[in-house]
């Protein structure tokens, strides 16, 4: 039997003292309901013994021996077993007949005397039967009374069942558990879980505990605060079958945030090992270039000026893309970190996309590029150097997808308190689907650029990050004219 002792920290979740008192009310009301059953009874014995008392009567008239009148006696008696609620009524109803029965029928009539001994031996038969077909009509009814409560218990489990299969969280399958006991048994109840310190202390008595168990191990504790009133068999097994139904479903939440913790870990392990193979691959190409001018260099000291101006344009042109690589890396370790890294300020937009278009090297040397700004200044409350990333990452993507001589086209609007930056060009453009993909980390827009360096993958991720910090949006497209076009806005005010 479960054993009772203090309770301990754990989550705790109870209804209300509600239910006490309303048990009070309906013990009361039970009391009465009971005797209103009772008076119901007597009076369907009366009835049916008096029914069957005229009926036999008027078949007397009629001729009818008094052997037949008798079994009219023996049907009423068992009417009244069907009728009524115990087997007491059925022997009170026999014994009345039995007295009616001497006193209409048997000589001399009208008196309780008996002449005849073949009466005696047919009144006693006559009390025997009934007497046992009372007993055996209450043992029907009572087994029909117990099955049908076992089939509501079944359908009452088997609902239960049903609703744990469905639930999820660890608080709503402690809730929904509790909910079932107290509206099946009247009591209230909490949930103890080992391990669980965040819940408070229980100083209440009278409390019976059932295990909680799971598939490999007893996983928490189930009270039932019963006033030392003790719990009857079928309320017992109802709160260990909700007992054993919440260490299902707890067991099945734990394996789940276990599955998913795995599936996590696994996911950023991959992330991080895809980071360091891009990182691995598209450094190598930019410092091998280099390295080979910075070789050239050295090795042609007798070179003219304008070949080694080139080869110091190329170191910078590769640094340059390094430190952007570097730059994003960063602001993704920042984003993941889940810091606050917005530094907000009053800036001029204007000025933000002219410091942009400058920390693009050959942008407008090898490309044909295109600004557009209002005529109007206008400012927003953002981090500047983040906003400035992100216009270097859509340019600098717009490079890596345009060939030599490609336009390039940067353009600032203002409408509806919304600065608009759109960055197009007429490259190749994107992949059919993959509009919303290429913002996701270490995707790729192009396979290869055309002067041979891949991106790994964070610059647009960074950009939807960002901008979505801002409280803007960013989304990606492609031209009727061919080539992509990448379109965010922040919020923004016109300088008056």
């Amino acid at each position: 039997m479960p054993a009772q002792h203090d309770a301990v920290p754990a989550s705790v979740f109870d209804y209300g003292q509600e239910m006490r008192s309303s048990m009070k009310k309906n013990g009361g009301m039970t009391r009465k309901t009971e005797w209103k059953e009772r008076f119901a009874d007597i009076l369907y014995t009366l009835f049916i013994v008096a029914a069957a008392s005229l009926f036999c009567l008027l078949l007397n008239e009629a001729g009818v021996m008094k052997e037949n009148v008798l079994m009219v006696f023996l049907i009423g008696v068992l009417l009244v077993g069907a009728f009524t609620s115990g087997y007491e009524y059925g022997i009170i109803g026999a014994v009345v007949s039995v007295l009616l029965f001497n006193y209409f029928f048997t000589v001399p009539v009208h008196t309780f005397a008996i002449m005849n001994p073949d009466d005696v031996v047919l009144m006693a038969l006559f009390l025997a039967v009934s007497c046992i077909s009372s007993g055996m009509t209450a043992r029907f009814r009572k087994q029909a009374a117990i099955a049908e409560e076992n089939e509501k218990a079944a359908r009452r489990m088997s609902e239960m069942s049903e609703k744990f299969i469905n639930v999820t969280g660890k608080e709503h399958i402690i809730e929904l558990g509790i909910r079932y006991i107290q509206e099946n048994t009247g009591y209230r109840a909490s949930v103890e879980i080992y391990g669980d310190e965040s819940g408070q202390e229980e100083n209440e008595t009278g409390y019976v505990i059932f295990p909680i168990g799971g598939i490999l191990q007893k996983i928490g504790e189930l009270k039932v605060f019963t006033d030392d009133n003790g719990l009857g068999s079928e309320q017992e097994i109802f709160i260990r079958a909700a007992a054993g139904q919440i260490g299902i479903a707890l067991d099945r939440e734990l394996i789940y945030s276990e599955q998913e913790k795995t599936r996590l870990e696994v996911e950023r392990e991959h992330l991080k090992s895809s980071m360091l193979r891009s990182i691995s691959h598209d450094f190598r190409t930019p410092l091998t270039g280099i390295i080979g001018d910075c070789d050239m260099i050295l090795a042609s000291r007798d070179a003219d000026e304008e070949e080694k101006e080139s080869l110091v344009n190329d170191i910078r042109e590769q640094s340059m893309w390094l430190t952007r690589t570097m730059e994003n890396i960063l602001s993704m370790t920042k984003l993941e970190g889940g810091t606050d890294f917005i530094d907000r300020r009053q800036e001029v937009l204007e000025d933000l996309v002219y410091e942009a278009e400058r920390h693009i090297t050959g942008l407008r040397e090898h490309r044909r590029f295109q600004n557009s700004v209002p005529e109007e200044v206008l400012t927003a409350e953002v981090d500047g150097r983040l906003i400035i990333q992100v216009l270097v990452n859509l340019l600098d993507n717009a490079m890596k997808n345009t060939g030599e001589g490609g336009t390039i086209r940067l353009s600032l609007s203002f409408q509806d308190n919304k600065a608009y930056f759109v960055v197009e060009d007429n490259g190749k453009g994107i992949k059919p689907g993959m509009e919303q993909q290429i913002f996701g980390e270490f995707v790729s827009v192009s396979e290869k650029s055309p002067d041979q360096k891949r991106g790994i993958g964070l610059g647009l991720a960074i950009c939807k990050e960002v901008v979505e910090a801002h409280g803007g949006k960013i989304w990606a497209e492609n031209r009727l004219e061919g080539g992509a076009r990448f379109t965010f806005w922040l919020k923004a005010e016109a300088a008056g």
